[in-house]
């Protein structure tokens, strides 16, 4: 009797044996199987006919007839069980007749496409190469697919409402192709290097899309923040596929954050611009340290601080951001210039021509300082010159500012402040505040704030002693009646302030 091609009722695998109608032994688990009980549980594949269903289907699956191509991939699948290629172009099918008829097909179906034939796979009776060329292909196919997923989430969800919506596709994007990290390993061929490789690949495909999920995503020049849920599911999933990927391949790199780094760059270009045409506005008064009110000075705050808050949340809130690269250093000295634009405080002339000075509170620049410090960290692991060399231009920078201002004030202040204190007039009321805003705007020196001390300090000292020469003041205008200063809340921090300034003057000299 000839061949027949029957799938074993005990293990379930392919089989193709001579057999007289009588009892033989599975070739693949070694027990005993009957042609008749093949028979009678449809486990005999009638080979003619899956070849001939075989042929029609892909005939329909080339002309783009997905429906009928489905069809009749599917009577293979009924007919000869562990035909993997008919599984795999059967799903295939459904997507692309998905794609016809406009409907998103998502990740889940992609990965399906992989899983169940990989499956299929195990149990077929096929040569090798036959099994490496289908992977390739497969693999290849997957990850065309999900390049284009990827892509279409960012078009289809790209107006400013929908957010939060394109932040959710892109997490379940990341959430179904975690399932490719169960795939089975051996009937993958994961340890072939060209197989692997295309694996690889569509985990950093899933992987930019976790990153996406987390990235503020901007609009413009507005920005919207991803949720503490979003974050902590895409760090578990991220941590699920660089361990699979480092299984995978021994010493395996972290790709990156690619895509977030070209967002984030393109939107401290724009920050830039507006600093740059705020500049040409300001021009003449900058040279006081004065600003000129205007739509481009409100423009140009929001802008550096939303990309202030933009590159710490794409090196440290999104999954592989810390690259320690030039690009995340660049990034570093990125948000080191916005921040010197928010640190400086707001001087501008008032009706009565006297100069208002509004800083950064205490409470609010400990705050803001904690993300800076945390910048500060990453970069002296990169690159510590240059961290130091932007680092006293901060400090040289708000050194000028309270030197300028305190300056300009200090003559004037100083021939009324007796008859100001007396009388708790609109001048004594305009330099108590003045000068708290200059305490302020230097206690960004101390090691309370910046504990990292590792530089040059003369600009830090120069900057502490102007400070505490506006505390001293202050604290004379009081009366260095502490009671009174701390009924004041606006001052409360007062005495705390000028505390550390001369702990640290101490300890720096």
């Amino acid at each position: 009797m000839p061949a027949i091609h029957a799938i074993c009722y005990h293990c379930g695998k392919s089989i193709f044996v001579n057999a007289d109608r009588g009892d033989f032994l599975c070739p693949n688990c070694g027990k005993p199987l009957t042609y008749h009980e093949l028979v009678a549980r449809g486990n005999v594949v009638n080979v003619a006919q899956a070849k001939a269903d075989y042929a029609a289907a892909y005939e329909y699956f080339k002309s783009g007839d997905f429906v009928m191509a489905g069809r009749y991939f599917d009577k293979v699948r009924e007919t000869d069980r562990n035909n993997f290629f008919a599984e795999y172009y059967y799903r295939l099918s459904d997507i692309r007749r998905k794609r016809q008829e406009g409907k998103l097909c998502g990740a889940e179906f992609v990965i399906a496409l992989l899983m169940e034939p990989v499956e299929k796979m195990k149990a077929a009776c096929q040569p090798i190469s036959v099994k490496r060329g289908f992977l390739l292909h497969a693999f290849s196919e997957a990850e065309s697919l999900l390049n284009a997923l990827y892509d279409t989430i960012g078009v289809i969800y790209g107006n400013s409402g929908d957010i939060d919506s394109a932040r959710k596709e892109y997490l379940i994007m990341g959430r179904d192709c975690r399932r490719l990290t169960m795939i089975d390993r051996e009937a993958a061929m994961l340890d072939d290097s060209e197989v692997s490789g295309h694996v690889i690949s569509i985990c950093e495909i899933a992987i930019n899309a976790i990153q996406r999920a987390v990235s503020f995503i901007p609009r413009g020049i507005e920005l919207n923040k991803p949720s503490a849920e979003t974050c902590d599911e895409a760090k578990a999933l991220y941590s699920v596929f660089i361990h699979f990927l480092r299984s995978v391949r021994t010493g395996y790199r972290v790709a990156g954050c690619g895509q977030v780094y070209a967002d984030v760059k393109a939107y401290d270009k724009e920050a830039f611009s507006s600093i740059e045409a705020y500049s040409l506005i300001n021009k003449v008064n900058a040279k006081r340290y004065l600003i000129t009110q205007c739509n481009e000075y409100n423009k140009m705050i929001y802008q550096c601080q939303s990309a202030y808050e933009y590159i710490y949340n794409t090196i440290f809130v999104c999954p592989g951001g810390r690259t320690g690269n030039k690009s995340e250093c660049e990034l570093i000295c990125d948000a080191l210039t916005f921040a010197e634009k928010l640190l400086l405080p707001r001087a501008e002339l008032n009706a009565d021509g006297d100069v208002d000075i509004t800083a950064m509170n205490y409470s609010a620049l400990i705050e803001f300082s904690r993300k800076f410090n945390t910048f500060l960290s990453e970069m002296e692991q990169i690159d510590k010159s240059l961290l130091n060399e932007r680092l006293e231009k901060i400090y040289e920078r708000l050194f000028d500012f309270v030197r300028v201002r305190y300056n300009e004030e200090e003559p004037r202040m100083r021939r009324e402040i007796e008859d100001a204190r007396m009388r708790k007039n609109k001048r004594y009321f305009h330099y108590r505040n003045m000068l708290y805003a200059l305490v302020c705007a230097s206690a960004f020196g101390l090691t309370k704030i910046v504990p990292y001390t590792s530089h040059r300090l003369g600009d830090r000292v120069r900057l502490i002693k102007a400070g505490r020469q506006a505390a001293e003041d202050l604290l004379y205008m009081f009366g260095y009646n502490l009671e009174e200063i701390e009924k004041v809340p606006k001052y409360s921090a007062l005495t705390d302030i000028y505390a550390c300034m001369n702990t640290d003057l101490k300890s720096m000299s």
